[in-house]
């Protein structure tokens, strides 16, 4: 549904732009109020991209990070034999 509300939007704002083009070379300062209502539905546009992200996070989570017993790992945290962890010292 934000998909589809997504690509309306960017289309109208798109022609609402190139009409403004046209709008100012002929009619000047009345050129601002489709310039306005652009902004305005690219505005909407970035609104359902978010709010689609925010909809497909609630549907599909993340794979949680870690495990149950040792807690969340840290980036490049490697546990194998010799890495000179705190566990391994004195076992070799």
């Amino acid at each position: 549904m934000f998909k589809i509300l997504r690509i309306i939007c960017s289309v109208i704002a798109a022609a609402g732009a190139a009409v403004a083009i046209f709008i100012f070379a002929y009619f000047r300062l009345w050129g601002l109020l489709p310039v306005g209502l652009c902004v305005a539905f690219a505005a909407l546009t970035f609104l359902f991209k978010h709010l689609q992200e925010k909809e497909e996070l609630k549907k599909n989570p993340p794979p949680p990070e870690g495990d149950f017993i040792k807690g969340k790992v840290k980036n490049g945290g490697n546990i194998s034999p010799g890495s000179g962890n705190a566990q391994d010292e004195g076992k070799e």
